[in-house]
């Protein structure tokens, strides 16, 4: 996963403060990124982490960078958001591609 970029305790301190900065408590991130307390409890103890799609959701939730939550210094690295758009978009093109081969195969 990220855990190259940052240890799991870090990736937790992030959320944690992005989560303080907005003046939420933890059932209003789980709200907003449809878990349970519990869970961030977890991340922000660095129990657990959440998987990228899920980062996502809090890093919108919480009007941060991806890049804050994964990145390795105190300044997120700008260009992984454009980096990870430009993965987003090349699976975009290979889902579509991929749709239309499926259309071509003949239906039984």
């Amino acid at each position: 996963m990220y855990s190259l970029a940052m240890a799991r305790g870090e990736v937790g301190e992030r959320i944690r403060e992005a989560r303080a900065a907005k003046g939420w408590k933890q059932k209003h991130l789980a709200a907003e990124v449809e878990v349970e307390p519990i869970t961030v409890s977890r991340w922000e103890r660095g129990a657990t982490t959440p998987d990228l799609d899920v980062l996502r959701l809090v890093a919108e939730a919480t009007d941060r960078p991806l890049a804050y939550f994964v990145g390795s210094g105190e300044e997120p690295r700008p260009d992984l958001d454009t980096r990870v758009d430009r993965i987003e978009q090349s699976l975009a093109r290979l889902e579509q591609k991929f749709d239309q081969l499926l259309d071509r195969l003949p239906r039984e």
